[in-house]
């Protein structure tokens, strides 16, 4: 039979793992690497680099948005 006995031993590394948010220098990294891909072995990859884009923008978004939100806080009280 095909069956595999270890399947019953694997992790399931959604409930067993936190997943942390990737730092800026992570997602860089990141981006630099589909960038070497997308160069190498063309668009295929460039997918996988805007994707990287978004994130990288997003957690500028976030970080302004906090940052606006709690200095109008600050104003308020």
């Amino acid at each position: 039979m095909g069956y595999n006995p270890f399947v019953n031993e694997a992790q399931n590394i959604a409930s067993n793992a936190s997943i942390e948010t990737p730092s800026r220098a992570d997602i860089k990294c990141g981006m630099t690497i589909a960038a070497q891909l997308v160069q190498r072995y063309g668009p295929k990859y460039w997918p996988v680099l805007e994707r990287l884009k978004q994130e990288y923008d997003a957690q500028d978004d976030r970080a302004a948005l906090l940052a606006s939100l709690l200095s109008d806080a600050d104003q308020a009280a």
